[in-house]
């Protein structure tokens, strides 16, 4: 059984419905999980063992232990309780289970939200006001954090990092266009990229549950 938080409108629950026995979507937001859920029955048996529900990551309504495989993907600096979102994913996730997670880095020299350079480098307050002065909305929402603060909230998990490799390998990853809006990546030697996770504009690891 697969888990995806923050599914949205379930296009990632959608594509991987078929590598499980059982699929399961969750969001806050209604509107997006009622047109999930009308995809997926105007797809019929291609997605029928997919399942939505609105909830929290703070609060996931699933029993412990419920879950094989977990997706976090670009979910957690939409949560303002990030603790909260790493122990409900680690409390669902049976012993030995896996979660895919894929986040941004608060270094990451464009901000992938709203396209604006070092962005999220500012304190809230400039944040928005730099919003704002290019008409990208009232207040900047998103809490991305730096690398180590990532590896503390995931402490619980055994990491396996697999950025620099999506970097070198966008397009067998799936990636490709969004790695080409960051050509300089592409002139780091191999050492040199995979000694830089600091410095990643957003982390992509499996993690183990132990």
């Amino acid at each position: 059984a697969c888990l995806d938080v923050g599914c949205s409108l379930g296009i990632i629950s959608a594509a991987l419905s078929p590598h499980f026995k059982s699929m399961v979507g969750v969001d806050v937001d209604r509107p997006a999980v009622y047109q999930a859920v009308e995809t997926s029955a105007r797809r019929g048996a291609e997605t029928s063992l997919s399942h939505y529900a609105l909830g929290s990551g703070h609060s996931l309504p699933f029993a412990d232990a419920s879950f094989d495989v977990v997706i976090c993907a670009q979910v957690y600096e939409h949560v303002t309780d990030q603790p909260a979102l790493a122990r409900e994913v680690e409390r669902v996730l049976r012993t030995g289970g896996v979660c895919f997670f894929s986040g941004p880095n608060r270094l990451a020299v464009i901000e992938e939200h709203y396209w604006l350079p070092f962005l999220s480098w500012l304190p809230r307050p400039l944040a928005s006001a730099y919003m704002r002065l290019f008409k990208r909305g009232q207040a900047y929402d998103a809490y991305p954090l730096f690398y180590g603060q990532i590896r503390r909230l995931w402490r619980n998990f055994e990491i396996h990092d697999y950025t620099w490799r999506m970097l070198r390998q966008p397009q067998r990853f799936g990636v490709g266009e969004r790695v080409e809006k960051h050509p300089w990546l592409s002139a780091i030697p191999d050492g040199v990229l995979r000694g830089l996770p600091p410095f990643y504009p957003n982390h992509n690891w499996t993690m183990v549950k132990r």
